[in-house]
């Protein structure tokens, strides 16, 4: 089976997201406290037939790919708490400004039907690239008990749920890098299998 170990190495790549709209990289020493959740529906649907003794099955396309998880914002100070790392992650569920920040709020020109930021991510996701994903969630929860002596939180869980756009140009690189990925485990897979059953299951 082939070797995929590579030379051990001093540190991690933290936690990490990309604010495409208001160009704030955005990153974290800690890390997800929730599992990686990605779910994508397989849509199918059962066409009664009368006198059949099954129901034909007809696909109906793919759902979109969905991330989601819940990740910590600890800043254990006694002034303003985790309250400049919650208005990065703020920004990511209002419309966002680009490129114009502060000059945009205070602009008279209208910002209706501006989304919020789309973003780049990849951490922990099994992407072979980072992604482009749209923000569906992006709710924190303040622990009561980590607030300091002037009422600023210290600790808070932010909810997070992201939609792939499947459009974007980088998921046209992942879907060809899953191929190419298929075909390289396909056959890492099959000369391995025959050694495993001398020597037991290897991982």
């Amino acid at each position: 089976m082939a070797n995929l170990q590579g030379p051990n190495i001093t540190f991690n790549l933290p936690w990490f997201i990309f604010d495409l709209s208001n160009l704030q990289l955005i990153t974290l020493k800690t890390i997800p406290v929730t599992n990686i959740t990605d779910t994508k529906e397989i849509i199918l649907t059962e066409t009664p037939i009368p006198g059949l003794g099954f129901n034909p099955i007809n696909t109906g396309g793919m759902g979109n790919r969905k991330i989601s998880f819940t990740i910590p914002l600890v800043k254990r100070n006694n002034t303003v708490g985790n309250i400049l790392l919650l208005k990065q992650f703020e920004n990511l569920r209002n419309q966002a400004f680009g490129a114009r920040g502060l000059a945009g709020i205070f602009s008279n020109k209208s910002i209706q039907f501006t989304p919020n930021p789309k973003v780049l991510y990849f951490w922990g996701t099994g992407s072979g690239v980072p992604l482009v994903y749209f923000i569906k969630k992006c709710d924190p929860i303040h622990r009561s008990a980590f607030v300091n002596q002037y009422g600023y939180t210290q600790y808070s869980e932010i909810q997070m749920e992201l939609w792939l756009d499947e459009n974007n140009i980088l998921n046209k690189g992942e879907a060809a890098f899953r191929k190419i990925a298929g075909v390289l485990s396909t056959f890492s897979n099959a000369y391995g299998a025959p050694r495993s059953l001398n020597r037991g299951p290897q991982f």
